[in-house]
């Protein structure tokens, strides 16, 4: 039986925490563990925009990525691999992104060292109570980065700042601004692991960091189950109400079934201000239908009284309807519809949100950082409407732990494509101490699509690599959506790379 590789069942030798540094002393020399992945990259950029001393580790995979080189222009410092040398004598925290049941020598280095070691969670609470301006929060159980980036965007005025899970195409995920500041509180920001059954979770303590932020305005994305930050829905709803409840105001859009409850959860007592905004008339901020328009979307919105009209150019109704909720939060905030509207027009979409990676013998790739079941599903369902071939999606679930506990969801999700293509769920783990999750997911996505349209790829010197098993099954008119956020991300350059190499194919669908 192969050993278990996990520093879990027993925790490295600690030293008696050192008192945790009040204010903004306590990140002013940051050590980020993972600082290009989902989140980490942003807080990364806005820590260094401030002029603070921040250094970071990396995978090595993430070495020659567009966020490792947008960290380095930033003056961010970044080692390549985990190393407990890394760790230097003058940090004054170590920021990490999720729970780690692998051993980690830079985890271990700082706690044996007394370093507060913070959840990512936990220092944006830390900067955001510290920040001392207007602070507007998205959060939720998912479904929050098209909606943070949009509304950055739509506040744009060079005195805003921003830190963002995913950045608008052409702009950053992180960035400075002395006016306000906009966060994107979701805690899927990254690859997580639970740790197996009978092991300690590696959640280092953190004596006296953990604040809650206090937002002049929230916008509550969704709230539902999303193991395995929530593993049921009563816990994703608490989290969403105690969110509302330390705002000023709060966004809540009632096409979300658990905003619904947080909105009536809040009536049992005073609390925030509360602005609905919803497909419906007596929604406070009136959303009628999305008009997709090619390339864009014509979103029209009435807000006391009057009609206002933004073109988004971003991609799936369920896109349209979280820039939707942006504006609403914008409009809340005191911007004009005006501003708003001239802002957006120089906004491009989100990166890996349905933005298309390119185009090789007529065959389109499309990417999606989509985690949570129904972002895939919802993401899957768009592609339909950009193509008149098939669409062929490659997913690559995130996290066993994850995809354990979403599997058949998951499955169910790829309903609306011709094909669906498995590749092996994305774990920073080496060593998986329960059964691998994807054969639960195939199961369940070959009754909707049929015994013959599901593949599992299966990575070994005698198979064809994945890129060229897809650009084996892709055909002229073709939708390629690839969906994930470790191997994923790289995969669409890959199989354009592979669709040039191999020639235009010659004939189209029957």
């Amino acid at each position: 039986m192969p050993e278990t590789l996990m520093d879990t069942t027993v925790r490295p030798p600690k030293k008696s925490a050192k008192p945790a540094p009040t204010g903004p002393g306590l990140l002013a020399k940051t050590h980020l563990v993972g600082a290009t992945e989902s989140g980490m990259e942003g807080l990364a950029l806005w820590l260094a925009s401030r002029g603070l001393d921040v250094t970071g580790s990396i995978d090595p995979a993430h070495q020659d990525s567009p966020a490792a080189d947008r960290l380095r222009a930033a003056d961010v410092e970044l080692t390549v691999g985990a190393d407990a040398g890394h760790i230097r004598n003058d940090r004054t925290a170590v920021v990490w992104s999720g729970a780690v049941v692998a051993p980690h020598p830079e985890l271990d280095r700082a706690q044996a060292t007394g370093l507060p070691v913070l959840a990512r969670a936990h220092a944006l609470a830390v900067l955001c109570e510290d920040f001392g301006h207007p602070l507007i929060a998205v959060g939720g159980s998912h479904g929050t980065t098209t909606a943070a980036a949009v509304l950055a965007a739509a506040l744009a005025d060079g005195r805003t700042g921003w830190i963002l899970n995913a950045p608008a195409v052409g702009s950053t995920p992180g960035q400075d601004g002395e006016r306000r500041l906009v966060v994107d509180l979701c805690p899927d920001a990254g690859t997580h692991e639970a740790a197996p059954p009978g092991s300690w979770s590696h959640r280092p303590n953190v004596p006296n960091v953990y604040q809650r932020p206090s937002p002049s305005v929230a916008l509550i994305a969704a709230a539902t189950m999303n193991s395995p930050h929530f593993e049921d829905t009563i816990e994703a709803l608490n989290a969403a109400t105690n969110l509302a409840r330390s705002a000023d105001t709060v966004v809540l859009p009632l096409w979300d079934n658990g905003a619904k409850i947080v909105h009536e959860r809040l009536s049992d007592r005073p609390g925030p201000t509360v602005v609905t905004v919803g497909l419906v008339e007596s929604a406070d901020v009136w959303v009628l239908k999305p008009r997709w328009l090619g390339e864009s979307y014509l979103l029209t919105l009435r807000h006391q009284g009057k009609q206002h009209q933004f073109i988004v150019p971003i991609v799936g109704d369920h896109h349209a309807l979280a820039a939707c909720a942006a504006i609403a939060t914008a409009l809340v905030a005191g911007e004009s519809a005006k501003t708003i509207a001239e802002r957006l027009a120089g906004f491009k979409g989100v990166e890996r949100s349905l933005t298309e990676a390119g185009t090789q013998a007529r065959i389109t790739v499309r990417d999606s950082r989509a985690r949570h079941p129904q972002e895939v599903a919802d993401d899957v369902a768009a592609a339909r409407m950009l193509t008149e071939g098939n669409v062929i999606v490659v997913l690559e679930p995130d996290g066993i732990a994850r995809t354990s506990a979403h599997a058949v969801e998951l499955g169910k999700a790829l309903v609306s494509a011709d094909r669906a293509v498995l590749l092996p769920v994305a774990t920073p783990l080496t060593v998986l101490n329960a059964p691998d999750p994807l054969d639960a997911v195939v199961n369940a996505a070959r009754p909707p699509l049929g015994a013959s349209k599901a593949h599992r790829v299966r990575l070994s010197p005698c198979e064809p690599s994945a890129e060229q098993q897809v650009a084996d099954l892709a055909k002229p008119r073709d939708l390629v959506l690839v969906i994930g956020t470790g191997q994923a991300a790289r995969f669409g350059p890959r199989l354009l790379e592979r669709l040039a190499r191999t020639g235009s194919p010659t004939t189209d669908h029957p």
